[in-house]
């Protein structure tokens, strides 16, 4: 694909928010959310999918939107980037939960800690690909939010991302696209995924936004993960303890 100017990317690292701003983002620019899973891929497709040449050509020749979760490559910010980031503990505690449920994953937590730190997922670990970006996140075409943020603080989050992608940005428009894209909303997109169809999966959006892993993690699984991402902890400004 030439990548336009106006084209806007939302990139981030799997189980961190995307498919809840997407849905968002979607109503910011069309005034409506998805119908299912399909009709979300068609409208906002994934470019790291087989699917995607047939769906990048029946695209609307106005604005076009994309999300993916590959690292940071300089193509992308020709256009404007969305970088969502989530706490990597959260996120290695939802991945674990998704490959439970999508891909009948039958290993030790530990067992899939190994995986996720070292390299062994198909993008790779949270740290080199979320660093990858995290690198750029000064470059004018490119905007960082964190999902915690949008959980705790939605509107003013969505608005930043509104008004940096050029879309409707006023309270009430706002308002309403995150109504819109409730918990049940984005549940229900999900649900529909073929790959998701009768696992019990139903999407990691809910939650209120609360980190978890410290219910969920020993201190010396916090302990290790520290060791492995600290310092991007750090910078982004999640507690080590």
């Amino acid at each position: 694909m030439q990548v336009r100017s106006d084209d806007c990317f939302l990139f981030s690292y799997p189980r961190s928010g995307n498919t809840w701003l997407r849905h968002i983002m979607l109503a910011l620019a069309y005034d409506t959310v998805p119908k299912d899973f399909e009709d979300l891929e068609n409208l906002m497709p994934a470019i790291d999918t087989l699917e995607f040449p047939a769906r990048l050509k029946r695209m609307p020749a106005e604005r076009r939107f994309f999300k993916s979760h590959l690292p940071y490559s300089p193509y992308f910010l020709e256009g404007k980037i969305v970088y969502v980031v989530r706490d990597g503990r959260d996120v290695m505690i939802s991945y674990y939960d998704f490959f439970k449920k999508i891909y009948n994953y039958r290993g030790s937590f530990r067992d899939f800690e190994r995986k996720f730190t070292g390299g062994f997922l198909r993008y790779g670990t949270w740290y080199n690909n979320v660093r990858s970006w995290v690198k750029h996140k000064s470059h004018p075409n490119m905007r960082l939010i964190r999902f915690e943020d949008l959980r705790a603080n939605p509107i003013d989050t969505v608005g930043s991302v509104a008004e940096f992608c050029d879309l409707p940005s006023d309270e009430e428009t706002l308002r309403r696209a995150v109504e819109v894209s409730s918990v049940d909303r984005v549940h229900s997109t999900m649900r529909s995924w073929n790959d998701a169809t009768g696992t019990g999966f139903v999407g990691g959006v809910s939650g209120g936004g609360k980190t978890n892993w410290r219910d969920k993690l020993t201190e010396e699984e916090n302990d290790r993960f520290v060791a492995h991402a600290g310092d991007l902890l750090q910078e982004l400004g999640y507690p080590l303890a």
